[in-house]
């Protein structure tokens, strides 16, 4: 195994500059390249049934390139402080409402502008064992940061193994606030132009309705209708009918437990998710852009329940001051 480290200086389109690192950590069976930017994953490869070595995770042409916001959706990056989305860009705490940055049809997405995935994270800690690298990235987000209260410091952990990769997301804040870490990859098993020849499982029996914004009004049971993904299903017919899937759905059991499985038998490669959280925002690419396609991803998100800082019934979303949030997920690949 290595573990190499490169600094990367890139242009912003403000006209200033970022300076950030990638790390790349090649185990044979999977290569790794993560960027500091955004604590996230740029590359993935990982062999086909021939034992091939192939792209699974979607990317720009070099990691500079990830430091455009325009060219980049967030691609593999660690999501804070609020995962998904908050109604109306505000919430109320202890009487006090937050007036949050409003970067989508009026509501906060995935942190605001700058979110934790648009930050550079500093990295603490690289362990490098004989089949398992462990890189440890740490940010503190100011208070007002966003429009958030409390100073949080938040760590993400990557673990990655021959065949896995997990990540360990931390914070702790010193005032009350609301948090939801998650990776947002964006996965094509087959490295093609659509994922319609996946097939896909989420063992989950309810999901949330939204409004046309993606703000939850209600829980549903899938039963009988296209979004039923307890069987694996093909999912050429479900993009066709329902124009792509952007969805959370509420993976059934608690704790960590497997809450997907996405697997292209065409190419022979398989990827199974597990997760702590309660909830799983799947994303079959709808919005993507040049120089990618429409439908070329499927996105896996772990994470809390969407504007459960406004909408309570839909679970926990606080971080008091002496504790500590925690939240984990793992990606293991096989053969299909």
């Amino acid at each position: 195994m290595t573990v190499t480290r490169t600094s990367i200086t890139a242009p912003r389109p403000d006209g200033t500059s970022i300076d950030f690192e990638a790390i790349d950590v090649d185990l044979g069976s999977l290569r790794v390249q993560l960027l500091t930017l955004g604590a996230a994953i740029r590359t993935v490869e990982v062999p086909d049934a021939q034992g091939v070595l192939g792209h699974v995770h979607l990317h720009l042409p070099t990691p500079a390139d990830h430091a455009d916001p325009s060219r980049n959706p967030h691609l593999g990056g660690t999501l804070g402080r609020y995962a998904n989305r908050i109604a109306r860009a505000r919430f109320t705490l202890d009487g006090i409402e937050y007036r949050l940055d409003a970067n989508k049809d009026g509501n906060t997405l995935h942190g605001g502008t700058r979110g934790f995935d648009r930050c550079v994270w500093n990295v603490v800690d690289i362990v490098d064992d004989d089949d398992l690298a462990t890189i440890t990235m740490e940010l503190t987000s100011p208070d007002g940061d966003m429009g958030f209260p409390g100073t949080v410091t938040a760590q993400a952990t990557y673990e990655i193994s021959t065949d896995s990769i997990t990540m360990d997301y931390f914070a702790v804040t010193d005032a009350l606030t609301v948090i939801s870490m998650a990776n947002h990859g964006y996965w094509n098993l087959a490295g093609s132009s659509s994922v319609s020849a996946h097939f896909l499982q989420v063992p989950a029996s309810r999901r949330l309705v939204t409004d046309d914004t993606g703000i939850p009004e209600g829980v549903d049971d899938v039963a009988d209708t296209l979004f039923d993904l307890r069987d694996s299903k093909h999912l050429a017919p479900i993009i066709e009918s329902t124009g792509g899937l952007d969805t959370c759905y509420l993976p059934d059991g608690d704790g960590l437990r497997v809450v997907a499985e996405l697997a292209a038998p065409g190419v022979g490669r398989r990827m199974r998710v597990s997760s702590d959280a309660p909830g799983l925002q799947v994303y079959t690419g709808n919005g993507l852009a040049t120089p990618f396609e429409v439908h070329q991803s499927v996105s896996l998100e772990a994470q809390r329940a969407p504007d459960a800082p406004n909408q309570p019934e839909l679970g926990e979303c606080l971080l008091r001051p002496g504790d500590r949030y925690t939240a984990t997920t793992i990606l293991e690949f096989s053969n299909a």
